[in-house]
């Protein structure tokens, strides 16, 4: 049993986050927030093919569900719970590191084990995974040019975090990643 722990899962679209999780959670009691539990309600009832660019405005509307979504885990969840949390987020982009310090701060602020993971792949295998079809029926970004130019052009956040870690998962499966988080989790105590 994992208590009052929070995982965060930071990587590219297609590097398996949401993915992983499902693994931790399958061998663990924790529950998932993931960035598309937050994002899902609004990209449900637009235009959201994950190739055409989205309105500026769809984001606006997301911030507010996900501060709706911080401040229950912050403020309503129980004590003991655990949490794993997905999101892409990128190097040098002020909003990505604002939604990353909530997340720390949060940690914080229920005095929980932080566990921040760094998910890399290379190129060619993260365009593979990232037209998967499971990918398009939820909502997710399928461009596989897109990713490519994401991939060169920037770079997943490095959290200043004494417990970050970042795990490549170009050659190991889900199940693989997930078991060394879970090695990682129980070192860091």
């Amino acid at each position: 049993m994992i208590n009052n722990t929070i995982i965060y899962l930071i990587g590219f679209a297609g590097t398996g986050k949401l993915t992983i999780a499902k693994e931790i959670i399958a061998k663990t009691n924790m529950k998932l927030v993931s960035n598309h539990l937050i994002n899902n309600p609004v990209l449900s009832l637009i235009h959201a093919d994950g190739k055409t660019p989205l309105p500026a405005e769809v984001w606006q509307n997301i911030a507010k569900i996900r501060d709706v979504v911080f401040d229950a885990v912050a403020h309503l969840s129980p004590a003991e719970y655990s949490f794993i949390f997905t999101n892409e987020l990128i190097e040098g982009n002020e909003i990505d590191l604002k939604i990353y310090r909530k997340i720390e701060s949060i940690a914080a602020q229920r005095g929980s084990k932080f566990l921040p993971i760094r998910l890399i792949c290379e190129v060619d295998e993260l365009c593979k995974r990232v037209v998967s079809e499971e990918r398009k029926i939820n909502h997710k970004m399928i461009d596989a040019d897109a990713a490519r130019q994401q991939f060169i052009k920037t770079k997943v956040l490095t959290p200043d975090h004494s417990n970050t870690f970042t795990l490549d998962v170009t050659h190991i499966t889900a199940k693989q990643a997930a078991d060394v988080i879970l090695k990682r989790l129980i070192e860091n105590k």
